[in-house]
């Protein structure tokens, strides 16, 4: 189900909202929440949710048999099934694909023989929306009772409800139970002004969604899904546009769930904070899906070694992190790239600072802009040709070719409001008055109409 359709926004958001508030009991009201949250991811394939049962399980299991085991030897192995477990489960269906097919071809050149059939079932192999911010959550609760910073939760109700909760199942934000686990243990009482400030929200990230993201869409296919035909300028103002297109798109998915949380008296880790405004790479990734970069980092560069042992072992492990982090995002190789290219950037960053350069700040902010966008190059594009072709464009090798008015319209309106308006979440909404209130209905009125032509969400095939 998705957050911009007319089922979730006039039938299932309604139903859930004024069952929560009805429901007398704290412990009735957390179960509705799960249960409701299964049949919104149950909505586009039922096993969808059999699967979510099964890592939240395992997770639920895991954090209380570390927690139980009495020597730490012990529980990092069973820290080690748990996670290997979970994933498993995130391998089966995102990876298989990718390792099998490979594998496959690899072994299709040396024997002459192939495997159409054995193709043609990893072909088939469905990706569940959402299973890799899941995946990760659960990974980041079993880790966290093992160093001991939150003890194991006793009750399957709140750790379900942590897992499935639909305002950030399909896409984030990446939610630790340290955060949400305390907001669990007390009823919620309707609160006008914070159901109020919640939909007010949401209505912005819709508003974000249908009439930004997706405009800027609707020109940027026109371009990048023929990188053949690209020139310099169709090539920087298609990439540039794409680059807010996602900022836009993934921005207003983590909006319309803080929104959606709030409504129901949750807080959740905000996941944006103008990343195009960054002075540097390093800046850009504490600015830039947080949640995730903050995972990587707490549970990833850290236990590899961090900073911690040079600045060669540093290097790499931004290496190996970012190219994770990238692997993380899709079964190809191209986030690989894309990952590898960001650690890259990172660690030049960390070289740089030892020259103790003096940049001014509007030049470090174009710089970081210029080499941020360069990158969204190797996350759109898919193959190594239609890269190749994109990329010889962006370095004027055919010339400079029409200017894309339209486009470059809607980038420069799109880099202009970024670059002056604040985040939409850090917006006081509780002390609107009518005529603001009144101005964002009438945005989200034009939002509701343009839901015909929206767009997936670009992070639901993640």
């Amino acid at each position: 189900m998705l957050f911009n359709s007319f089922v979730f926004l006039f039938v299932f958001l309604p139903l859930v909202v004024v069952a929560y508030f009805a429901a007398p009991a704290h412990r009735l009201r957390l179960g509705l929440i799960v249960v409701a949250s299964y049949v919104f991811y149950a909505y586009a394939k039922w096993w969808f949710a059999l699967l979510m049962a099964a890592s939240t399980l395992v997770g639920f299991v895991g954090g209380q048999l570390i927690e139980q085991t009495s020597t730490r030897r012990r529980r990092k192995l069973v820290l080690g099934l748990t996670v290997a477990l979970l994933l498993a489960l995130l391998g089966a269906f995102k990876y298989a694909a990718f390792v099998g097919g490979n594998l496959t071809s690899f072994v299709g050149v040396i024997t002459a023989h192939g495997f159409p059939g054995l193709h043609a079932f990893l072909n088939g192999i469905v990706l569940p929306i959402g299973i890799s911010f899941y995946t990760f959550e659960g990974i980041s609760y079993a880790a966290d009772v093992f160093r001991g910073k939150l003890p194991a939760e006793r009750s399957l109700l709140r750790y379900a409800f942590f897992i499935s909760f639909f305002p950030h199942l399909i896409a984030g934000p990446i939610v630790r139970y340290g955060i949400l686990q305390p907001q669990l243990l007390r009823k919620h009482r309707f609160d006008v002004d914070r159901v109020r400030a919640g939909l007010l929200l949401f209505a912005l990230g819709l508003a974000k969604k249908t009439l930004v993201a997706d405009g800027l869409a609707t020109w940027v296919n026109r371009y990048l899904d023929d990188p053949a035909s690209l020139h310099a300028f169709e090539a920087w103002t298609a990439i540039v546009g794409f680059g807010f297109q996602i900022y836009f798109d993934f921005s207003a998915y983590s909006d319309m769930a803080l929104g959606l949380a709030r409504i129901f008296g949750i807080e959740l880790p905000w996941n944006f904070n103008r990343p195009y405004r960054a002075t540097s790479p390093i800046e850009f990734w504490r600015r830039w899906h947080v949640t995730l970069s903050t995972w990587l980092r707490d549970y990833l560069y850290i236990p590899l070694g961090g900073n911690r042992k040079g600045d060669r072992r540093r290097d790499a492990n931004l290496l190996a992190t970012m190219g994770l982090g990238g692997l993380w995002h899709g079964a190809s190789l191209n986030f690989v790239v894309w990952g590898l290219y960001q650690g890259v950037l990172l660690l030049a960053t960390h070289r740089l600072r030892t020259l103790a350069l003096r940049i001014p700040p509007a030049v470090a902010v174009g710089m970081t802009f210029v080499v941020v966008m360069f990158g969204w190059v190797f996350f759109r594009l898919h193959s190594a040709a239609a890269i190749g072709q994109a990329t010889r464009a962006l370095a004027f090798a055919r010339g400079l070719g029409q200017f894309p008015g339209h486009l470059a319209l809607l980038v420069v309106a799109a880099c202009a409001y970024t670059a002056v308006v604040p985040e939409e979440w850090t917006w006081d909404v509780k002390s609107f008055g009518l005529v603001r209130v009144a101005t964002i209905g009438a945005v989200l009125a034009v939002a509701v109409a343009s839901i015909y032509t929206s767009h997936p969400f670009i992070y639901f095939r993640f």
